[in-house]
C-alpha cells in the first residue's frame, strides 16, 4: 500500500506520553520515523521474537494476545486492546529479548516505526523521551495487573461489566448516558479477556442490550458506564461524526447526536465512518 501523507510531528504530539518532549527530541523522532499503512489483521509484534523497531499507532486499533501451551493444547488470552493515537507497548524494544505477546491490528491502520537502535540513542540523549517510554511501560504494567480482576474476580457477569467499564473509561467517547468504545472487538475477544466462553459472553451482552446497558455493532460497543465525565442529567449532548480511529476521537464522540434522556442509541446510530 502507498505510504500515507501524514504530518509526523503533528501526529507525535497527539500521543499522550509525548506531551512533554523537547523540541530537539521531536525533531530526531520525525527524522527517524518511517510511515506505513497496514490492513486489519496485520501482526505488528510477534510473541517470541524481538522487535526491530518501536511502533507508533497514528490511526486504527489493535489487540495484544498471548498464546500459551499446556496439556490441553494452545490457549490464547487477549491481554489488552489499544486505540490510536498511542505508542504500541512492546518491552522487547527496550531489552532486546523476545516479545511476551503478539500485537495485531483490528482495523486498517496507519503507523510509524523507529529503529530500535535509534530509540535507544534518542532515549540516552533526551531524558524527556526516556521518561515517556517508561511512562508507557508503567501504563502497560498497571493495565495487565488490572486484567487479573477481569479474569478471576467474581462471576462472569461482573467480570464482563468490569471489563466494559474499563474499556469505556480508557477508550470510550461520550455518547448520551454512556460511552462508545470504537474498537471492533469480537465476542471471542471479549471472552478471552474475561476467561469465559463465547456463548456466555454473547448471552450476557444480549441481556445487557435488553436492559438498555449496551449496544454493539461491528464498529464497537456503546456502554452505559458510570463515568466520572458522564454528562449531567438533563443536558443534551451533540457529538461529531468522526472516524473511530482519528486523533479527534479521543476527545469527541463517534456517530450521532443524542440526548441523555433518550433511549440507548440504536445500532444504526453507532455505525461509525471508516478510518
Amino acid at each position: 500500500m502507498a505510504n500515507p501523507d501524514l504530518d509526523i510531528l503533528a501526529e507525535l504530539r497527539l500521543i499522550p506520553p509525548f506531551a512533554d518532549l523537547s523540541k530537539e527530541a521531536f525533531g530526531e523522532l520525525v527524522s527517524a520515523a518511517q510511515q506505513r499503512r497496514v490492513h486489519a489483521g496485520t501482526t505488528l509484534v510477534e510473541q517470541g521474537a524481538a522487535s526491530p523497531a518501536m511502533i507508533l499507532l497514528f490511526r486504527g486499533a489493535g489487540k495484544v494476545t498471548r498464546t500459551t501451551v499446556g496439556g490441553g493444547g494452545e490457549a490464547q488470552v487477549v491481554v489488552d486492546v489499544m486505540r490510536a493515537p498511542c505508542m504500541v507497548g512492546d518491552v522487547s524494544v527496550l531489552d532486546g529479548q523476545p516479545a511476551t505477546a503478539t500485537v495485531t491490528t483490528l482495523r486498517s491502520s496507519q503507523l510509524a516505526t523507529i529503529d530500535r537502535r535509534i530509540v535507544h540513542r534518542i532515549a540516552a540523549s533526551h531524558p524527556s523521551f526516556a521518561r515517556a517510554v517508561l511512562a508507557r511501560a508503567a501504563q502497560d504494567l498497571r493495565a495487565h495487573t488490572r486484567r487479573i480482576d477481569e479474569i478471576v474476580g467474581g462471576p462472569v457477569d461482573e467480570r464482563i461489566k468490569h471489563l466494559l467499564d474499563s474499556l469505556a473509561e480508557n477508550h470510550g467517547t461520550p455518547l448520551g448516558q454512556g460511552r462508545f468504545i470504537a474498537i471492533p472487538l469480537r465476542r471471542r475477544d471479549l471472552a478471552c479477556m474475561v476467561n469465559a466462553t463465547t456463548e456466555t459472553v454473547s448471552r450476557l451482552l444480549a441481556k445487557f442490550e435488553r436492559e438498555g446497558l449496551a449496544r454493539s455493532t461491528r464498529d464497537g460497543i456503546w456502554w452505559r458506564a458510570a463515568s466520572k465525565d458522564a454528562p449531567a442529567s438533563g443536558s443534551n449532548v451533540r457529538v461529531a461524526a468522526v472516524p473511530p480511529s482519528s486523533p479527534a476521537s479521543s476527545s469527541a464522540s463517534v456517530g450521532v447526536g443524542a440526548a441523555i434522556d433518550t433511549p440507548p442509541p440504536s445500532s444504526a446510530g453507532l455505525r461509525a465512518p471508516r478510518a
